[in-house]
């Protein structure tokens, strides 16, 4: 084969293959998925510094509340110690310190100053979900007891989505959104 035949049946290959999706032939198109991020483990995770930023949904009313936390975790052997520094859009502070402690694989029970009893923390494939009831107090001075169903996805390697569904006597009254990120 000459140089330029070869050249010919090289164009001509080309010219076929371009034009496939575009003509009357089916073409599949691979779409390769990205890779997982691997499993969410507490431990590992949320050792050491971390920020975060969310918003928290009033399902009742349609109001927003933007927050932003600083946290840091640190192991005390079978406890994981996560401190988390709240700032709110409104101006208010707080800071909780939840205590997680591995009964099994892939199985915490947690505590933290405003929780009622402990948190049931559980491995869900990729995902950890929390469920609790934290007594929550208004700006007003009331307070309610207010339950949690917490789900918490890794996004990448240094990323956790915190969704969460908070209701009142079995009514939602609101949701949250929490992007948290290693490293501050």
């Amino acid at each position: 084969m000459t140089r330029r035949s070869l050249v010919l049946t090289l164009s001509a290959l080309a010219l076929a293959g371009l034009s496939a999706p575009f003509g009357g032939a089916q073409a599949r198109i691979r779409q390769v998925a990205p890779p997982a991020p691997g499993p969410l483990i507490l431990e590992e995770f949320f050792r050491g510094p971390l920020t975060a930023e969310g918003v928290f949904r009033n399902t009742r009313d349609g109001t927003t509340r933007g927050l932003k936390v600083r946290m840091f975790g640190r192991q005390e052997g079978d406890t994981l110690v996560l401190r988390e520094d709240f700032v709110y859009s409104d101006g208010e502070r707080d800071r909780k310190t939840w205590r997680f402690t591995r009964t099994g694989p892939g199985v915490y029970s947690g505590v933290r100053e405003d929780v009622i009893g402990t948190a049931d923390i559980r491995q869900d494939g990729d995902a950890v979900r929390l469920s609790y009831t934290a007594r929550v107090k208004t700006q007003s001075g009331s307070s309610y007891d207010i339950r949690f169903a917490d789900l918490l996805r890794k996004t990448g390697p240094r990323e956790v989505l915190n969704t969460a569904d908070l209701s009142f006597l079995f009514f939602k009254v609101g949701t949250v959104e929490l992007r948290i990120r290693r490293g501050r």
